[in-house]
């Protein structure tokens, strides 16, 4: 058994989730403070080369320019944990700064298209994404109004590039950018966001999933020890029942009865066994295999020794070869036969009848015991588990007294679309 198996369908997803982002993008998701230093870092590379060229000689604004770019630097350290408040502060600072260039152009925007990412990776996209139309253009709005571009300087004499409309393609070029900037920058964020919502909700149906299966199992294996416990309990009290009336007659017999009560108590030992193994998933245990249709015959040899005047017979195609398939007619027989064994007092035969029809099994148990209360006031447990089981192939279940005296246990099953098999038919019944 590897060691995937077993393991929580929650943690493996986000396994392969962290596999298929690659080393990269893996090592950013698990480092997010690293993350955030590295991108404040580069922000600070990025703007502060705007200033070199200022650096010989700064003025005021140069300086104040200069704090705006350290005091923005310094915000986007707590962008996770405070996205609008960190937008809101890199807003004012930023449009300040573009209020102190004065039309210089030196304004890059790389500490707000930070800021906007960030809000779009916490916030949904029809939140950030007019936040981002405003502030750009907001910031456009400043550019007017301070000036920019500066384009005075004359082309040739008496001429200006203003003649030539430069002044408004610059302005539209540079707004442009800077307003599709911000908003790419809020919609890489949002898509990052759907992104992750995305992986939660996998991981949420992943969770979900587990415990189902985990519900339906626990449903499975209490229908597996009823099954067990209610057959290997009641043929073995009637074996001891019978090994204690044919003592004193038979010894030869007695010796027989106890036996098949010491086999059958083993075998119920090793079910149990089986049973719990699976609930303790240790690794590299080798469990038995399911008991089949090919198991029948040996089952009713069972029921035979503990003193059901048991017939059998099968008409019709030989049955497919499934596994779950051949569980379900063998415990819908066995449980029958159980209840026949404790409630059928009295009875001189019960019959097993499985009859094959073309896309249909059809099971019948009855029996003429004067056992019909007795059936009735049981505790049913053992019908739910038939009609769950039959539930599985399209069936039904159905018990109830005859008419005549006696039970009967009627069941359909559809029939699995499979080639092989392991029960032959047998035209003529067996004694």
């Amino acid at each position: 058994m590897s060691s995937h198996q077993g393991a929580d369908p929650l943690v493996s997803f986000d396994e392969l989730t962290r596999r298929r982002m690659g080393r990269v993008r893996r090592f950013m998701r698990t480092h997010p403070r690293f993350v955030v230093v590295a991108t404040v870092l580069v922000y600070l590379m990025l703007s502060l080369l705007g200033l070199v060229g200022r650096a010989i000689d700064p003025e005021l604004d140069q300086i104040l320019m200069l704090a705006g770019i350290l005091a923005t630097a310094l915000a986007l350290l707590f962008r996770l944990r405070y996205p609008m408040l960190v937008l809101l502060t890199v807003f004012l600072i930023e449009s300040g700064s573009i209020v102190l260039d004065a039309g210089g152009g030196g304004y890059s925007g790389i500490g707000m298209m930070i800021a906007l990412y960030t809000v779009g990776t916490k916030y949904s996209g029809r939140r950030t994404i007019p936040i981002a139309l405003f502030i750009g253009a907001f910031h456009i709005l400043l550019f007017i109004m301070t000036g920019y571009p500066d384009v005075s300087e004359v082309l040739d004499e008496g001429e200006s590039i203003d003649d030539y409309g430069g002044a408004a393609l610059m302005l539209s070029i540079s707004g442009g950018f800077m307003l599709g900037s911000y908003v790419a920058a809020a919609a890489v964020g949002t898509n990052i966001r759907n992104a992750r919502i995305h992986d939660a909700e996998i991981n949420h149906w992943a969770s979900q999933v587990s415990r189902l299966a985990q519900v339906q199992e626990r449903h499975r294996i209490a229908r597996e020890m009823h099954d067990v416990v209610a057959h290997s309990l009641s043929v073995m009290i009637a074996l001891s029942d019978g090994a204690r009336v044919v003592a004193k007659k038979d010894a030869a017999r007695a010796e027989t009865v106890l036996a098949e009560l010491s086999g059958t108590g083993r075998a119920a030992l090793a079910d149990m066994r089986r049973l719990l193994g699976v609930l303790r998933q240790v690794d590299g245990a080798e469990l038995s295999p399911q008991p089949s249709s090919g198991n029948l015959e040996q089952m009713l040899d069972g029921f035979r020794v503990a003193g059901l005047p048991l017939t059998y017979s099968y008409t019709g195609e030989p049955l497919p070869k499934d596994t779950t398939f051949e569980l379900t007619v063998y415990r819908i027989v066995q449980e029958s036969l159980t209840n026949a064994l404790r409630y059928a007092h009295g009875a001189s035969y019960v019959q097993v009848r499985l009859n094959r029809e073309p896309q249909w099994l059809v099971l019948e148990i009855i029996d003429d015991g004067d056992g019909t209360l007795s059936h009735s006031v049981g505790s049913g447990q053992g019908l739910s588990g038939m009609r769950e089981r039959a539930a599985l192939f399209d069936g039904t279940v159905e018990a109830g007294p005859r008419p005549e005296g006696g039970w009967i246990v009627s069941a359909s099953l559809r029939i699995p679309k499979c080639d092989s098999s392991l029960l032959e038919p047998k035209t003529n019944p067996t004694t």
